[in-house]
């Protein structure tokens, strides 16, 4: 998977904000604005991403209130916009437009459980945010029409408990002691940035509405609901990939997840948002170092403490981005350490 990274300047009226955000994802109906022309850069064209500045919300009428008193220690960190290309996972070769095999009629990958077939929202939403870039960068239809799919299939599949939209996984996972239908930080994060950004594209309020939903999953706090994706103990608010009876803290998704919460604060400069990001910040920035191996490759997670290359690479530029998000040098710093541990 991935590389990470002021957003690139578009045009949107303030009150397509205010609409997108008091429907709920399930109900809203599409409110497009006005089609606008690609701009030439060098030899294609490419369609400029709704700026931040001409939508967040300066009232912020229906966001979220901060936690108070805050239960999880937040950090004091001034949050940096990255340019569109440095977003995680956008600038990245361009997906495939051709529909794979082991795909449901709309083109979307299974994933093969016990010999039955089930959807994974994680991978719907990651590949969901390359379609929505591929679509930036060439200004070809087929991307964008791959995302809306990848979006309604989504909701679809989605949980609505206590207001917000959970993503599950359907299927049982016996390694963590889950049972279907079981939801992740890792797929809630990825969800939460394909939404906003392909509303960032398109401009259709639906797609507003979906994300605030999603995003409402964060501010359920656990582990003692049905369905969570994050809990706070000893003070740190924890994303958790897996959250089972024993969470394992697995890395790359938490900043997955904090990419997600990311994503949404640059959005809607919710406070809310804020607080939740500055608190996942707070906890990386007490942890990370934890699953460093000094001259190899890094955990996986802190409790099986499994060591896979693939996820060092991945581990390595996430924690380059929350560098660049947050402005901290630790991040920086710990990403040029583990890069020299294992390359």
């Amino acid at each position: 998977m991935p590389t990470p990274g002021r957003y690139p300047h578009g045009v949107i009226r303030r009150r397509l904000f205010a609409v997108g955000f008091a429907l709920v994802a399930a109900t809203t109906s599409a409110m497009p604005v006005a089609a606008r022309s690609p701009t030439v850069v060098g030899t294609g064209p490419i369609y400029t991403p709704l700026a931040a500045d001409d939508i967040a919300s300066t009232t912020n009428v229906l966001g979220f209130k901060p936690f108070s008193p805050a239960p999880f220690r937040v950090a004091g960190y001034e949050i940096r916009t990255l340019a569109w290309a440095k977003l995680p996972l956008n600038g990245l070769s361009l997906p495939r437009l051709a529909t794979p095999p082991g795909a449901d009629p709309q083109g979307i990958p299974y994933k093969v459980v016990n010999g039955k077939n089930y959807y994974s929202p994680g991978n719907i939403a990651s590949d969901g945010i390359r379609f929505v870039d591929g679509y930036v960068r060439t200004g070809n239809p087929a991307y964008l029409a791959k995302a809306r799919v990848r979006a309604a299939k989504l909701v679809e599949i989605g949980l609505v408990r206590d207001g917000a939209l959970f993503v599950p996984y359907w299927f049982d996972y016996p390694g963590e002691g889950l049972r279907g239908p079981w939801v992740s930080a890792y797929a809630q994060g990825l969800a939460l940035s394909f939404l906003v950004r392909l509303f960032r594209v398109t401009g259709e309020a639906s797609y507003a509405g979906t994300a605030r939903s999603m995003f409402a999953a964060f501010r359920l706090l656990g582990a003692k609901r049905a369905q969570w994706v994050a809990y706070v103990v000893s003070g740190d608010l924890w994303l958790e990939e897996y959250p089972a009876a024993r969470p394992t803290h697995v890395l790359n998704g938490f900043n997955f997840a904090v990419f997600g919460l990311y994503d949404y604060e640059r959005l809607t400069r919710d406070p809310g948002a804020t607080q939740l990001l500055r608190a996942a910040l707070s906890t990386m920035r007490r942890h990370a170092a934890e699953y460093r191996v000094p001259g190899g490759i890094s955990y996986y997670d802190l409790v099986h403490r499994t060591r896979i290359a693939h996820y060092h690479t991945i581990h390595t530029w996430q924690l380059a981005a929350l560098g660049a998000i947050s402005g901290d040098s630790y991040f920086t710093n710990l990403s040029a350490a583990f890069r020299a541990d294992h390359s």
